[in-house]
């Protein structure tokens, strides 16, 4: 990736500041998808705990991965593969692994966690759930049929909706083609 001479300071400024922290470090390889210094660094040398939560958001690694940018699919794996963690865990906002890989738009994620057992239909403090968020990625319609064959809601309603998310997306986007076979897709499970 070509960084401009700006964005080069700050990540050099930041590795100056953070370079030796090992969880700063496992953010970095997790980023690149560096599989190599995750098994060293947790399952290896064991300088960090794979199941560790972080203090205040209860965010395990499966929640980090995807806070900011998304994750490649191998590291994904790994820690699914590794970590021995609740793929549904929900931290302290009511969030899973599953709404972060969504919200991140991450679908390789998302389909690792699906195959996984992450749950579709679980809601966060405001009602969200994860099938809930297809609307980011709706070209993505293998991700929309494993979380219907995996007992996803589309009669669902978030806290604030006085619809069900597919009647949200007939009102809304009815006639927006990318939407279109979502909505066909959806009728067949409603």
């Amino acid at each position: 990736m070509k960084y401009s001479k700006e964005d080069e300071a700050v990540l050099k400024r930041i590795d100056e500041l953070y370079g030796n922290d090992p969880e700063f470090q496992v953010i970095n390889a997790n980023k690149t998808g560096d599989i190599n210094f995750l098994e060293n660094i947790f399952l290896k040398q064991k300088i960090l705990s794979i199941s560790a939560l972080t203090e205040s958001e209860q965010w395990s690694w499966l929640h980090r991965i995807n806070l900011l940018t998304p994750a490649p699919k191998t590291v994904i794996q790994f820690y699914v593969n590794h970590g021995n963690l609740n793929i549904n865990a929900q931290d302290c906002y009511g969030m899973t692994p599953l709404h972060y890989a969504m919200r991140s738009k991450n679908a390789e994620a998302a389909l690792v966690l699906l195959q996984a057992g992450a749950n579709p239909n679980i809601p966060n403090q405001d009602g969200v759930i994860p099938l809930s968020m297809i609307g980011g990625m709706p070209e993505r319609l293998d991700i929309l049929q494993l979380m219907l064959d995996k007992g996803g809601n589309v009669h669902h309603f978030t806290d604030q909706n006085e619809t069900d998310i597919l009647d949200t997306l007939k009102l809304y986007f009815s006639e927006d083609d990318v939407f279109k076979p979502v909505i066909a897709m959806m009728e067949k499970y409603a």
